[in-house]
């Protein structure tokens, strides 16, 4: 068993692409933390279908409270000088790195922070291979939800997501 500690925007694009849904059959254990549920709940990014997916165990949420708050607000302050991560994207890093867990997201400026930190990162094609292997979507119905998504979201890496699509098409 796998668990993944997501961001909030894997979220967002797993809702446009229609894999939310996905989280509740795939052998892949999803997390994230109090804050990725906070940014949802404002506009315009709400999405009822992370509630429900909380509501029926399928996303894990981990809150950061007492001794873990103030070692988060610790760890942000040694980012804060240097780089613009949030306190969102500390809270992601820091959960997955105190567990070991590979964190989702497909925020350039997290991922470097994360492999510098040693943290297993990966971005939404991670999840895309695994969807498929498991045969919860065909390739070719993958790719047509990654072109959707390419569509609506400009600052994902385009040729990196053609060159999947391509490849799980041939």
């Amino acid at each position: 068993m796998e668990i993944v500690v997501s961001d909030t925007q894997i979220l967002i694009d797993m809702d446009a692409a229609g894999l939310l849904e996905m989280v509740a059959v795939s052998s892949v254990h999803f997390h994230t933390v109090d804050y990725v549920i906070a940014e949802l709940h404002r506009s315009p990014y709400e999405r009822p279908i992370v509630d429900r997916m909380v509501e029926e165990g399928h996303l894990a949420v981990f809150s950061f409270e007492g001794k873990e708050a103030s070692d988060l607000f610790s760890y942000y302050g040694k980012f804060a000088s240097k780089s613009n991560l949030t306190i969102t994207d500390c809270a992601v890093l820091k959960y997955a790195k105190d567990n070991n867990y590979r964190m989702l997201t497909g925020d350039r400026k997290l991922r470097n922070h994360a492999e510098d930190e040693g943290v297993m990162v990966s971005g939404i094609l991670y999840l895309a291979d695994h969807f498929v292997k498991e045969g919860l979507l065909t390739g070719s119905e993958m790719a047509s939800r990654l072109e959707h998504l390419l569509d609506i979201n400009p600052r994902l890496p385009k040729a990196i997501f053609m060159d999947w699509i391509k490849r799980v098409q041939e």
